[in-house]
């Protein structure tokens, strides 16, 4: 099967849940826009081990669901999977630096979309990249190869969530909607895995 090949049937496999999609889509757009209130630091009084969980998250925990999420499919030798996870890799980022720029400007009650919690000259905080890596590599695992795995993908990609609202880099809504954003781009381009035997 050629590259080409490849890509199509990858491509072709997946049922796309259109429902879910649209309500996923409603959501994502209603929390994007809502203007959280920089004013409010729910976790600045947190305890300085809360602190070093969040910052160890997000130097190094966040990244084993994403070695998890290319793991899989390579010691499966799951070649469709592959470039599902290439799909919804690419999607999810181009999805999220172009959201970012786009809204960046954009002012909501005097709060501009793009200002994030740390200082006011701040630049694209919505949606979090972070949270939608996260989001993309969970829901891909969870997706594609059952939800067995949940139980250590999903406390991940919360964990990942929160360390960024933690170390104000991010807001509630930036978060949430960066998780969204995974999801969604997981639900258009991943099928359930299924296992066929080598002919011998």
């Amino acid at each position: 099967m050629t590259f080409i090949e490849l890509s199509k049937h990858a491509y072709r496999a997946v049922h796309r849940p259109v429902k879910t999609l649209l309500c996923c889509a409603v959501v994502f757009v209603l929390v994007s826009l809502y203007p959280s209130d920089h004013s409010i630091r729910p976790l600045e009084a947190a305890s300085t081990d809360v602190q070093k969980i969040a910052r160890w998250t997000d130097d190094y925990g966040r990244f084993a669901v994403t070695a998890l999420q290319v793991a899989i499919p390579v010691l499966l030798a799951d070649k469709v999977g592959l470039m599902q996870l290439a799909f919804v890799a690419v999607s999810t980022t181009v999805g999220t630096h172009g959201i970012k720029r786009l809204t960046n400007s954009w002012m909501i009650n005097n709060t501009r979309l793009g200002q994030r919690p740390s200082y006011a000259q701040s630049k694209h905080n919505i949606p979090s990249g972070h949270s939608s890596m996260a989001s993309c590599a969970a829901f891909f695992v969870c997706r594609r190869y059952g939800m067995k795995y949940a139980l250590f993908v999903i406390p991940v990609m919360l964990l990942t969530m929160f360390a960024r609202v933690a170390l104000d880099d991010h807001t509630i809504s930036a978060v949430l909607s960066g998780g969204l954003l995974g999801l969604i781009c997981t639900l258009l381009f991943t099928s359930r895995y299924v296992n066929v035997p080598k002919q011998v």
